[in-house]
Parts: structure tokens; C-alpha cells; sequence
């Protein structure tokens, strides 16, 4: 917060939220970048259709489905073997994913399918490969998984804008009218708050504890008890307790 004019008749400060604009940002972008990957680059369901030209000699094709619609076609040739590979996450959690391997790649399947169909995909491919079938089709889809992340995406990023657009706040105390103006400006509106002078009992500084550090804000306290803060993002300490300084200077509390 920061003292922008002040004469005889008027003292103005001014609170620009950089924390909150610059985390609300970064996570913004950082969810829509995830958002952009689910959508165009990540794999909502796989096709597998295999011909056997010999005995031991098999032609095969992996299609990939994005949720856009588009479509990347992989060959493979001369399977050997399916297996599943578990995953262990760093809270325990395990996802697994079929592999298939051949002399000249490994290919992998979708990685958010349950145990059971995987088992059921790798027993398709492994006997394919393994008996006189003439032909394969295999499918795998986690559309309804990706359907809930960008669900999840979307509302971090709701939550995100809300701080990236958090409200500059102007406070202005006129002598002369004997009043405070607080307003706030933001993309999401503005609002303007106004009392007189005389209805002020005293200001007070809240502070937040985080993980690392303590946190302030200026709170205009009224003689009805109500408590308007002046900023209210917390910010550091010192400037909030010279700001408070400088309001009861020019008010002569």
C-alpha cells in the first residue's frame, strides 16, 4: 500500500494486489497449457487392428484418438509380447499401462485404465500373437478420466482468474467533506465504499500467518464494530504499519 497524495484536506493511498496478480497469472497460464495438452496432445483412446501376413509375421496398426477428434496412425510389425506396467505414485497410488513390444519400438497404451482392462487387452494381444489368428482389434478409451481433469482444470482456473483479477483499491480520506472513500477497481467491477470521518473508532492490523512468514492489512474499525479493510490482500508489515502511521497523522488521532 502506498501513499500517493497527500495535503491539508487529503490523504490518498493506493493497494495494488502483485502477490494475487502474479500467482493467479502463472497458475492461469500454467492450467491452460495443461488444458491445451489434454485437449490436442494427449491420448483420450487407442485402436489396435493387426493382420497376420505368416505365421510369424504380423502387420499392425496403432491409432491414437485425441478428445478433438484428431488422429495419429503408428505401424508396428512382428509383435513379441504385452505386458503390464505398473506405476507407483509418490502417495502410494498405482496406475497401469499396457506395453507392447516389438524388435524395432515398445508402444505404450493409455495410462488411466483399470487393472482388469488392461488384463483384458494384454490377453487379446499375447494370444494373437501366440495362436493362428488371422486378425486383431483391440480398443482402449479413459474419455470420461479426461472429461473429469478438465472438469478440475476449468475450476482452478475460475479460481486462478478470481485472484488475477483481484480489485486495486484507492482509499482516499477528505478532511474538508469529512469523509472515507474506499473504491475498487477491478475487471470484475467496481465498488465504492464511503463513511464519515467521525464514524471511525480506531484503525487496527490484522495479521495472517502463512507458511513461512506473517502477512498484514489496515482495517478501518467503525464505531458500530464493523471492520472495512483498507487492503484487503495482506501484504508485508512495515508498509501497512507506516501506512496506518501516516492516516493517523493526517487525522491527528
Amino acid at each position: 500500500m502506498k501513499i500517493v497524495e497527500e495535503t491539508h484536506t487529503r490523504l490518498q493511498l493506493k493497494h495494488q494486489p502483485l502477490r494475487n496478480w502474479f500467482s493467479g497469472w502463472c497458475l492461469f497460464l500454467a492450467c491452460l497449457s495443461f488444458l491445451i495438452y489434454c485437449l490436442v496432445f494427449d491420448s483420450a483412446s487407442v485402436q489396435i487392428t493387426c493382420d497376420r501376413l505368416t505365421q510369424n509375421q504380423m502387420n499392425c496398426e496403432l491409432r491414437r484418438f485425441n478428445l478433438l477428434g484428431s488422429m495419429e496412425k503408428l505401424k508396428m510389425f512382428d509383435l513379441q509380447e504385452a505386458y503390464i506396467l505398473t506405476k507407483t505414485g509418490s502417495k502410494g497410488g498405482k496406475t497401469y499401462q499396457v506395453i507392447i513390444m516389438t524388435p524395432f519400438a515398445d508402444f505404450a497404451l493409455l495410462s488411466h485404465v483399470s487393472y482388469q482392462e488392461n488384463q483384458e487387452v494384454t490377453s487379446k494381444i499375447n494370444n494373437f500373437i501366440n495362436s493362428g489368428q488371422t486378425s486383431l482389434l483391440v480398443q482402449q478409451n479413459e474419455r470420461d478420466y479426461l472429461f473429469l481433469l478438465i472438469l478440475f482444470i476449468l475450476i482452478i482456473m475460475a479460481i486462478a482468474a478470481y485472484f488475477a483479477t483481484s480489485p486495486v483499491t484507492t482509499c482516499t480520506f477528505y478532511k474538508s467533506i469529512d469523509k472515507v472513500f474506499i473504491e475498487r477497481k477491478s475487471w470484475r467491477g467496481n465498488q465504492i465504499i464511503e463513511h464519515p470521518l467521525e464514524n471511525i473508532l480506531y484503525f487496527d492490523i490484522q495479521e495472517k500467518q502463512y507458511k513461512y512468514s506473517k502477512l498484514y492489512r489496515a482495517v478501518i474499525v467503525l464505531k458500530s464494530l464493523k471492520q472495512i479493510p483498507i487492503n484487503p490482500q495482506y501484504t508485508d508489515e512495515r508498509n501497512i504499519r507506516y501506512a496506518v502511521s501516516r492516516i493517523h497523522s493526517f487525522l491527528k488521532l
